[in-house]
């Protein structure tokens, strides 16, 4: 038989098997073409992502996606193995970085596309700018503290990127929504009375029986008492002397200049409440207005931006979404962020910071910083603090908040923490803040203020996102 005709028996032979294996229902095998594109140059074969126009602009992201809070997701997403339930509910992923795959994996949620943006090719995947690692690591802190109602929100100051947005129970106690203030309000009223001293050592307060009980007749300045310094003041958060400094030094229009100047009369991030002000119609009010007791409400965010403010003079925008990307890969573009304002100069900021050193070393939040044998927790990183308590509703318990910006001498970390206590409760705030502060900062036994790097700066670009296992057996990628 001459060539052709083999050649046109096998072709035959051919076609008859692959009708029997069709008419039985075996699989075939369509040729792959996964690598065609890549090796062709021809951009007409190129897909849908890569072969749009480079004069067609990039879509708006849609704004409501920059106040989804990854604390929405609750702490069921960080469990990893733990609640695989939590993952397949939230639709929640991780994505690991290109430039390290040693690297924390990012928290990254798919969401759809909005039904009135036909522009927009979901489902869209919105990716958090919160250290997943750190994140965890919070959560089982508050576990072991026993917190059922609680926030705890960790900041680069610098940046305003959201490191760790925790909360216990954010649907009976959310974080969005402003709680009594407490006595975060004595750091306000403290830069209020510096911009009318000009040494903060001659600035100096006089008080009568216990610092904490106010009455009208305290309100004003006695002449004899017990004398301490403002920094003394602010480090036990007496009560008589900024209620005095609210009323004879400062002004309701001092207060509110100062409360606005701040941030508080405005909203503290995206979705999230603005403050609440109050200051009363006499000067006892303001008294109790000025020291804390009463009148004031902020959101967690508005207490974690105060600390970050401490840490360097400016109000910065706190962010926890990086970005957003549609079904073709494409970075939506983001709204415009705020401009940075000067609060404070830099000087009077870091005054305000070694002053505030003194409430975690002698002060209301001494004993959270210190071990079981009296020694620094955090080695020789120092950190500037402010307690707050006050009892308050919706929900009823006690408000128990802590701040912080630490090194003290050259922040990078912003904290806050708010707790509602019950009748029984078991941590503090400052000693949950000084577990985080640890986490930040410390590593088998050893503190150094460089090891908070493995948390802050730039995020590293994502690869593909790596999904929760629902197995039990850690992440695995999409594709597996």
């Amino acid at each position: 038989m001459s060539a052709r005709g083999r050649l046109t028996v096998c072709s035959l032979l051919l076609c008859f098997l692959l009708g029997v294996a069709l008419a039985v229902g075996l699989p075939v095998q369509a040729p792959s073409f996964d690598n065609v594109f890549a090796f062709s140059g021809d951009a007409s074969d190129a897909p849908l992502a890569a072969s749009r126009s480079a004069d067609t602009p990039v879509p708006q992201a849609p704004e409501p996606l920059y106040s989804r809070l990854p604390v929405g997701i609750n702490n069921l997403v960080y469990a990893y193995a733990d609640e695989p339930s939590g993952q397949r509910s939230s639709g929640v992923a991780f994505s690991s970085s290109t430039s390290d795959p040693f690297a924390s994996p990012r928290l990254v949620e798919m969401v759809p596309a909005p039904m009135d943006r036909p522009d927009l090719n979901g489902p869209l995947r919105v990716e958090y700018s919160v250290d997943s690692e750190l994140t965890r690591s919070v959560f089982d802190i508050l576990k072991k503290g026993r917190v059922e109602r609680g926030h705890v929100i960790v900041l680069d100051p610098e940046s305003g990127r959201v490191l760790a947005y925790a909360s216990t129970d954010p649907e009976t106690f959310p974080p969005t929504r402003a709680y009594p203030a407490a006595s975060l309000i004595k750091v306000l009223t403290t830069a209020a009375v510096l911009e009318t001293s000009k040494n903060v050592r001659d600035t100096r307060c006089r008080y009568r029986g216990s610092p904490y009980r106010l009455t009208r007749s305290r309100i004003k300045k006695p002449k004899s008492g017990h004398e301490v310094s403002l920094e003394v003041a602010l480090a036990t958060s007496n009560n008589q002397c900024f209620a005095q400094f609210a009323v004879n030094d400062i002004g309701s229009l001092g207060m509110l200049d100062t409360i606005d100047r701040f941030g508080w009369l405005s909203q503290s991030g995206a979705g999230h409440d603005p403050g609440a002000v109050d200051l009363g119609g006499s000067e006892y009010d303001l008294g109790r207005f000025g020291c804390g007791l009463a009148g004031c409400r902020i959101t967690p965010l508005h207490a974690a931006r105060l600390a970050a403010t401490m840490a360097t003079g400016l109000s910065v925008e706190p962010w926890w979404v990086d970005r957003v990307v549609d079904a073709d890969g494409q970075e939506l573009q983001r709204p415009k962020p705020i401009k940075t304002k000067r609060v404070i100069s830099p000087e009077r900021a870091d005054e305000m910071r070694l002053m505030m050193v003194r409430t975690t070393t002698r002060g209301t939040a001494r004993g959270a910083f210190r071990d079981r044998r009296g020694r620094p927790l955090l080695g020789s990183i120092q950190v500037a603090g402010k307690t707050g308590n006050l009892s308050g509703r919706e929900p009823n318990g006690r408000y128990e908040w802590f701040i912080a910006a630490a090194p003290a001498q050259d922040p990078t970390i912003a904290i806050a923490v708010v707790q509602v206590h019950g009748h029984l409760w078991w941590k503090k705030s400052s000693e949950i803040a000084a577990s985080v502060l640890s986490e930040v900062f410390c590593e088998r036994q050893q503190c150094a203020p460089e090891l908070a790097n493995r948390f802050t700066g730039k995020l590293e670009s994502p690869a593909s996102p790596v999904f929760l296992s629902e197995n039990g057996r850690g992440p695995v990628r999409a594709s597996d």
